[in-house]
């Protein structure tokens, strides 16, 4: 079968992009043209799409997926052989390439003409960015990853003044060494007016000033995904978010990894973002954002994180008192994967929150623990209050960490100093009365 054969189902795929429709008629058309294997594949990510993390239907079908695309990737991709590096098919359709710059540039039309690329990763690009800038080619792509092409700031400029980019969707600098400097030059430019999705993780040297300059840029009005990870933003360039006019359409933000604090954190909180993002995706992840009690406190009476299903509060600083208050939420009833890794929690937290754990088993699918200070005390509890329930806790990276079969174990037996263990024993079997002395 040709590509200009398939040319109309794809004109029609390209036309309605979110609409599953012209996929699955695709995908009768494959089957009709001797193409079975990849008429189940357009249906098999189409219903991986639909699926969430924790649909027990996920791993088969992630299996099949993985079976179709290792056995007949190299057959369904020959035609393009010495063009890319690699080809991704998103729910059903090759649509995503990645192309040596210089290749790109000089056989671009080749390419688009054996393929229909939307997204377009391209490596190897600081050497030839005025070139690229100046290319034609790139008006009929939608996504751009640049991730990892070492542009700077100086690159970007070049790049956002193409007159081919201005019908982008989609933008990714992520790791490109850029700074406050650079974000401000490009929240001055009307460079990408049709930009919805717009990464700038890991670039490290991207603080407050940058992201404020962006909230207040009337020409990034249209972002509705916005991924700043990685970098150096603190609770004013937060403020700065939430309180946009400009970002009114911003439904999807990544932080993670940025020193924002308690501070940071209740402003998100108290804000109508935050609902915003439980409503398009409902996994929250604040990984590494400098926290601790007092704002997992204002998290956790938060109404919007009812429609929570997954939390991820790995690399904070919640220590017992923050665990006790996240656990009393009223909020929580969707909630089937949480995550405290490295969060400071010991063994009189676990047991304190014992009661509250034991309503969590009832439905939590995932319970990470991870890199805490727990003992087989703490690890002890736990599993005597998940009892049979199906919930797997992670608990790798503790003081010490229970494997199957163990028995519970003494205080005594993981402190060497008599003292100490038996004013640790009181506070793990009296967690309400302070600590004191036994």
């Amino acid at each position: 079968m040709h590509f200009t054969d398939e040319q109309p189902f794809l004109d029609a795929i390209f036309d309605r992009y979110a609409d599953d429709r012209p996929r699955l008629v695709y995908a009768d058309f494959l089957d009709d043209s001797g193409e079975p294997e990849r008429a189940e594949l357009v249906r098999v990510q189409l219903a991986l799409a639909r699926l969430s993390e924790d649909d027990p239907r996920r791993p088969e079908l992630s299996d099949r997926q993985a079976e179709l695309l290792n056995t007949n990737r190299a057959a369904w991709t020959a035609h393009l052989a010495g063009l890319v590096v690699g080809v991704d098919y998103r729910r059903g359709v090759p649509d995503s390439a990645t192309v040596d710059a210089a290749t790109f540039l000089a056989r671009g039309p080749e390419l688009f003409e054996r393929l229909r690329v939307r997204r377009l990763r391209l490596l190897d690009v600081s050497a030839v960015v005025p070139k690229l800038a100046a290319s034609p080619q790139l008006a009929g792509v939608r996504e751009l990853d640049l991730c990892s092409t070492d542009l700077g700031n100086a690159g970007l400029a070049l790049l956002a003044r193409s007159p081919h980019l201005k019908h982008l969707h989609a933008l990714d600098l992520g790791f490109n060494g850029r700074d406050d400097a650079g974000v401000e030059a490009r929240a001055r430019s009307s460079g990408f007016p049709n930009l919805t999705s717009l990464a700038l993780n890991d670039n490290d040297r991207i603080g407050s000033d940058g992201l404020r300059a962006l909230a207040e840029s009337p020409f990034f009005a249209g972002l509705t995904a916005l991924d700043v990870s990685g970098n150096d933003i603190n609770e004013h360039g937060i403020r700065a978010l939430v309180a946009s006019t400009s970002l009114a359409r911003l439904r999807m933000f990544r932080a993670c990894g940025n020193p924002f604090g308690d501070a940071g954190l209740t402003a998100l909180v108290g804000s109508p973002l935050l609902a915003q993002m439980v409503k398009a995706d409902p996994k929250l992840e604040f990984r590494a954002n400098s926290f601790g009690a007092s704002s997992v406190t204002a998290l956790a009476a938060c109404p919007a994180l009812a429609g929570c299903v997954s939390l991820d509060l790995t690399q904070n600083y919640l220590g017992d008192s923050g665990l006790a208050a996240l656990l009393r939420s009223p909020h929580l009833g969707n909630l089937k994967v949480l995550r405290l890794a490295r969060n400071q929690l010991t063994d009189a937290g676990i047991a304190a929150a014992r009661d509250r754990f034991d309503a969590l088993f009832d439905r939590l699918a995932v319970l990470d623990l991870s890199g805490n200070r727990l003992t087989r005390v703490g690890l002890s509890i736990l599993s005597a209050v998940r009892g049979e329930r199906p919930v797997r806790v992670e608990v790798s990276g503790n003081v010490q960490s229970a494997t199957a079969g163990d028995a519970p174990v003494a205080v005594s037996d993981l402190i060497d100093n008599v003292t100490e263990a038996a004013r640790l024993r009181h506070r793990i079997t009296n967690p309400r009365t302070g600590g004191g002395e036994a």
